[in-house]
């Protein structure tokens, strides 16, 4: 079969080459517009703006951060929340200002570093007992990792919402941030953390129960304490006199103590906490009482101190108002001949942490 020429249709291209390139030109630059334009639209929408701001937050591009998040408008809202709530906090005329600057300062100092995978503690007991911290060691891998743009937004050309989760292992809570993206004359700018007061109340309240835990785990600890000793050679009893000598100004008061070891370890010495309250139940004075007695198993334990003051004194006039004196005696510390002292701790009040 002949095919048919192809000249005639060089021919015709060859005449109108000039017409049919400026058409393919023509149309190369009207695409080139359209999807130009498509492009720029595209740069000007939020969710340009949040992929770059997640593109600088993953290289940790400082400078080019600094033009996409108001670091004063939202630092701000954050210092006047915890001012709130932490009034006791960097206390002065310029508060707010002055947390601003220090939380833009760790802000910046976390950036600067490379976090470090955090060090799991699978022990409540022992993460109760470390410092805590504002921020958890990997906070930015979490933020970075968790952060995302709400969909379906109104007025979604003027702002936008973004959101992001961040878990606090030593408050075993996990805190939610809902920030704001605006668009302003410079740009899209993440500007606020909207519920920067939840936020705050929520690390207050989990801060306030993680120190009542502290308090709760030496409460816990003494008691078990007093247990033990209280097995190993309990108080029978406590007895309390009190008389004037013959000068007739000094007063003696003579406190007894019996108790008995009835456990399988000698006691080498102890510490009594003794008070001393009146007929109607109220405190008159207390006292620490130290021994050394050396008591076996099967030995009692009998031992006598003199409290001496002056009629005239302040505890002189308590005792002798009070009449007749009830003895409460428990066992602070007990010195064990195996070598171990068990020993009562003090029970603070909770301590703040950022007092």
């Amino acid at each position: 079969m002949k095919l048919p020429s192809i000249k005639p249709l060089v021919a015709y291209l060859h005449k109108h080459l000039k017409h049919i390139a400026a058409g393919v030109i023509l149309i190369a630059l009207c695409l080139g517009a359209f999807f130009g334009w498509k492009y720029y639209q595209y740069r000007q929408t939020a969710q340009f703006a949040f992929e770059k701001l997640q593109a600088d937050l993953n290289g940790a591009n400082l400078r080019s951060l600094a033009g996409r998040v108001d670091f004063n408008a939202l630092t701000g809202h954050l210092a006047g929340a915890i001012a709130a709530t932490y009034p006791f906090l960097r206390k002065g005329p310029d508060q707010v200002t002055t947390l601003r600057n220090a939380i833009q300062a760790v802000l910046l100092d976390r950036m600067m570093k490379k976090e470090e995978p955090p060090k799991e503690e699978p022990d409540p007991a022992k993460l109760l007992q470390l410092p805590l911290t504002v921020l958890p060691a990997d906070f930015l891998t979490q933020f970075k990792g968790t952060l995302a743009m709400a969909p379906a937004q109104k007025d979604i050309d003027k702002s936008v919402l973004l959101s992001a989760s961040v878990v606090h292992p030593l408050l075993n809570h996990t805190f939610s941030l809902l920030l704001r993206m605006d668009r302003t004359q410079a740009g899209w700018k993440v500007r606020d953390l909207i519920n920067a007061e939840e936020v705050v109340q929520e690390f207050r309240e989990a801060q306030l129960k993680r120190m009542e835990a502290r308090r709760n785990v030496v409460v816990r600890k003494n008691a078990d304490t007093k247990a033990r000793m209280d097995q190993i050679m309990p108080i029978l009893g406590c007895t309390v006199g009190s008389a004037v000598i013959s000068d007739g100004r000094t007063l003696l008061t003579m406190i007894n103590v019996l108790a008995r070891n009835i456990g399988k370890v000698a006691v080498n010495n102890n510490n009594v906490e003794a008070k001393f309250v009146d007929a109607q139940g109220n405190l008159v004075f207390e006292r620490n009482l130290n021994a050394t007695e050396h008591t076996q198993p099967g030995e009692d334990f009998d031992k006598r101190w003199t409290v001496e003051s002056d009629i005239s004194d302040e505890l002189g006039k308590k005792i002798l108002q009070a009449g007749d004196l009830t003895c409460v005696a428990v066992w602070r510390t007990m010195g064990l001949g195996s070598g171990e002292v068990l020993h009562i701790a003090e029970v603070p009040e909770p301590v703040e942490d950022f007092k």
